[in-house]
């Protein structure tokens, strides 16, 4: 019996200007390996917080940021094992972005939600 296995790739359509298509997309795998589409957005600004906002569908499980303007893979999340001595297997994200512009936009939203984390602390601390 011959089986063969489908590689799912994430296909966008190749006008950009077609009325709908976002340029921006975030996709997570499926356990079943499909990439679905998550989120769409025009914005830069938006594509990168909601991508650094999306859980996986599954532990473990891809999430993806592509660009149907420029036809490429953007940004990934990269699961990197924790504690692994320890019986129970836990996995560190880490947001690797292909785009050195969303990187930017990546770390100075970092930046600016450390800085408000720390005036909520200050608040609770005066409360």
């Amino acid at each position: 019996m011959n089986h063969t296995h489908a590689v799912q790739t994430i296909s966008a359509t190749r006008n950009p200007d077609v009325p709908g298509v976002a340029r921006f997309q975030i996709y997570q795998q499926t356990r079943e390996g499909i990439y679905a589409a998550a989120f769409k957005t025009d914005s830069a600004v938006e594509a990168v917080g909601a991508f650094l906002r999306q859980s996986p569908a599954f532990e473990g499980g891809e999430v993806r940021l592509w660009d149907n303007r420029e036809q490429h893979l953007s940004a990934w999340v990269k699961w990197t094992p924790e504690n692994p001595g320890v019986g129970v297997s836990q996995y560190g994200r880490e947001n690797v972005f292909q785009d050195r512009v969303l990187a930017i936009i990546a770390r100075h939203g970092e930046s600016r939600e450390e800085i408000r984390e720390a005036v909520r602390q200050g608040v609770r601390v005066l409360v």
